[in-house]
């Protein structure tokens, strides 16, 4: 072989070794409303068992949104495939605070989610997305918190959050 192909052979080597050595950051999540397409950074997000975390105080992103218009949320395996969540704000008609729901996801069940407005004249105004962590909130006496069907409470481990301003 000669010293060019050696040369080439090993500069493709240490190239494809330092990119996949390269720390991955935490993953992101694609939102698409009304025409428009962002990446989200989480603003929040910790280890599985929520004991390290970093924030990101600039993540929140915003896009325009009309009145009736969805909001299309596609998450990456790393969120998919474990317990996920969407919570949707928004107001109505007349510009009164609904109450915020909330779509729930398994592992595996979904890589994505659609928040529609629930009535016609709705604009959403705000949609996050909540990755559950393997921490459960706990309460005074040392026991994790349960819901009304006796199932642990999980913390949040990762947050995204879009903010839909009026266009």
């Amino acid at each position: 072989m000669s010293a060019r192909k050696t040369l080439g052979v090993l500069l493709g080597a240490f190239a494809l070794l330092t990119t996949s050595c390269a720390e991955v950051g935490p993953p992101e999540v694609s939102i698409y409303a009304d025409g428009e397409h962002t990446r989200v950074a989480p603003l929040k997000y910790c280890d599985v068992l929520i004991k390290e975390c970093d924030a990101t105080k600039d993540a929140q992103a915003t896009l325009p949104i009309r009145p009736g218009e969805p909001v299309q949320i596609s998450v990456p395996a790393e969120i998919a495939e474990t317990p996920w969540l969407v919570n949707i704000q928004g107001v109505s008609a007349d510009g009164d605070p609904l109450p915020v729901r909330q779509e729930f996801f398994t592992p595996g069940e979904s890589y994505a989610y659609t928040a529609r407005p629930a009535n016609q004249g709705e604009r959403l105004l705000v949609v996050e997305v909540l990755q559950l962590g393997g921490a459960f909130a706990g309460g005074t006496n040392g026991k994790p918190l349960t819901d009304t069907a006796g199932n642990p409470q999980l913390l949040a481990r990762g947050w995204w959050s879009l903010e839909l301003s009026a266009r």
